[in-house]
């Protein structure tokens, strides 16, 4: 006979496997780029130099070494620009030229070119996370399958490990680590006050119209910044605006459970609860990551 759960454990089992899988794959990627310094050698492709920051701590910074034999392949991305012949805007392009001997490649980087690389890789797995999670969306929307969406939700989990230990070196693992201690927080607080239902965050309709639409004004302004860039004053001030909203986002799911424990008491609805926080708790933990970044 089985012992009955609330709906609160169940999303905490998934969600905690989840999480767990995401934190080991971005452990996991730091580790091998500090032995990859250590050794200097490669680790995914690419080397790792070592510098200090304000605190005197060890900042490890990824890059692709340049090749050693001519030709050597070089490219520049041309961003999108007015051209008064076609009075039209000439779309974004990536220039590709060969440099035959150093007196070239000299030339092409005074040109604004750089050192081309073999980094297809890094996009090929781009896409498999991007199909996984929007796969585990679709799945968690309309809950067609819950092991199809365990799976989805699984796989995307795995690939997007290594590129978050990606993200947190290209800016500096150190903050990394307190970005992660700051979303354990945030996600412990808004999930006593959610749950405790000491106020019915979830039941209320300006809280929740507010929150959908600052997550729509979060969008546009990403779409922005995709196509015509932002200030740093701004990408600064759109992370810290978008961590105080996933945080509100928090506190709404979590209430959510609170409400769903006599009404949907079942491994579908924690499936689906537990992709929700999930991603909550990815996109609080990004913008922290964008707003400590300098």
């Amino acid at each position: 006979m089985f012992v009955e759960t609330t709906l609160l454990l169940k999303t905490m089992v998934i969600l905690s496997a989840q999480l767990s899988v995401v934190l080991g794959g971005c452990f996991y990627f730091i580790r091998g780029a500090n032995k990859a310094y250590t050794n200097d050698s490669t680790f995914f492709g690419m080397s790792f130099k070592g510098s200090m920051n304000m605190k005197r701590q060890l900042d490890l910074i990824p890059y692709f070494k340049p090749p050693l034999e001519y030709p050597m392949k070089m490219f520049k991305s041309v961003e999108e620009a007015y051209n008064p012949e076609t009075r039209q805007l000439d779309s974004a392009y990536d220039d590709f030229k060969e440099a035959q001997n150093r007196a070239e490649v000299l030339q092409l980087f005074k040109d604004g070119y750089k050192y081309a690389h073999d980094d297809g890789w890094l996009a090929f797995i781009y896409i498999l996370w991007a199909a996984a999670l929007f796969g585990t969306v679709i799945s968690a929307s309309t809950g067609i399958n819950i092991y199809i969406g365990m799976a989805l939700f699984t796989f995307q989990s795995i690939v997007f490990g290594p590129f978050l230990g990606l993200i947190m070196l290209e800016m500096d693992e150190n903050d990394g680590y307190k970005a992660l201690k700051i979303v354990f927080l945030v996600t412990l607080l808004t999930g006593f006050l959610g749950y405790s239902d000491i106020y019915s965050f979830s039941e209320n309709t300006f809280f929740a119209v507010f929150l959908l639409f600052s997550l729509l004004g979060i969008i546009i302004v990403e779409f922005i910044r995709a196509i015509r860039g932002l200030s740093r004053k701004a990408v600064k001030a759109k992370a810290v605006f978008g961590a105080f909203i996933f945080s509100l986002f928090l506190l709404f799911d979590f209430n959510l459970i609170a409400k769903g424990e006599d009404m949907a008491n079942n491994w579908d609805s924690a499936f689906q609860l537990a992709f929700t926080i999930y991603l909550d708790i990815m996109n609080l933990l990004l913008d922290i990551l964008e707003a400590m970044d300098n």
